[in-house]
């Protein structure tokens, strides 16, 4: 298996991460030393189930391994452009890739056995995609006062994670599926147009389970997908704002997670 890391978030010159440390490209945020990167680094590679690794939006020099199943490409624009980037830098290093990760540089946290873990609830693997997602009791037990947003459905309250098992075959054939959510993810009319008004009543009445949510959004794009609700809660705590880049930073510094 192979994994895709989108990097190429920045910060704008208001953001407090911006003013607190002064670094322009959030995955390289320095976090106990190092980079917020290698973490993620670290554990994809320590999980033993990857093997390249492209990471879009740094370069070689800014991250500073020495692993010659690592790659790099730059960022060429919004988060949809740069996941397909890094995929047909993945299908030029290995043509035969089937499955890939998609994870996000900023969870810091992650470790070996979450990622082991999340591969492991998706079974035979036989979706299109499979998306991790952390219901707001295991993420509040493991990180109270997280401050995640939650969404309520049927069987909870839930957030979504930052790792995804994707099908190449799948992803390639909805690039502009995802290219149209993405750029409608702030007009809520738009989005009901393309995933459906019968679903938003469903989701706003709160009558799917997280699971079914999850199956249906992808049937109207024509996949098979699934929503893993995982007990990791790492996988879903990402540096986003000032106060969970100090959580964080305190649990690292405390040595309360891994840090391979």
């Amino acid at each position: 298996m192979d994994a895709i890391i989108t990097a190429g978030g920045t910060f704008k010159p208001e953001d407090p991460l911006f003013q607190l440390t002064g670094v322009e490209k959030k995955a390289l945020v320095p976090l106990g030393g190092r980079p917020m990167v290698n973490y993620v680094l670290g554990a994809l590679r320590a999980s033993g189930l990857v093997d390249h690794i492209v990471v879009v939006g740094l370069t070689s020099g800014e991250v500073n391994l020495e692993d010659d199943q690592l790659h790099f490409v730059d960022s060429v624009g919004g988060l949809v452009d740069n996941i397909f980037a890094g995929l047909y830098k993945l299908q030029e290093i290995n043509p035969l890739v089937n499955k890939f990760l998609l994870v996000s540089s900023d969870i810091p946290l992650i470790t070996p056995e979450s990622i082991q873990g999340f591969v492991e609830s998706c079974g035979n693997q036989e979706a299109d995609i499979y998306y991790a997602v952390v219901e707001e009791k295991t993420m509040e037990a493991r990180f109270p006062n997280s401050k995640r947003t939650f969404v309520p459905f049927k069987n909870g309250r839930y957030s979504g994670g930052d790792i995804l098992l994707v099908d190449v075959a799948a992803a390639a054939g909805n690039i502009d599926l995802a290219r149209s959510l993405t750029g409608s993810r702030k007009n809520y009319l738009e989005q009901a147009r393309l995933i459906g008004f019968s679903f938003i009543i469903k989701f706003l009445l709160r009558l799917m389970t997280v699971q079914e949510a999850g199956k249906q959004a992808a049937a109207k794009a024509k996949l098979n997908g699934e929503a893993v609700d995982i007990p990791f809660a790492e996988l879903g705590m990402d540096v986003d704002k000032l106060h969970q880049y100090e959580m964080i930073k305190s649990y690292l510094e405390k040595g309360k997670v891994e840090t391979a």
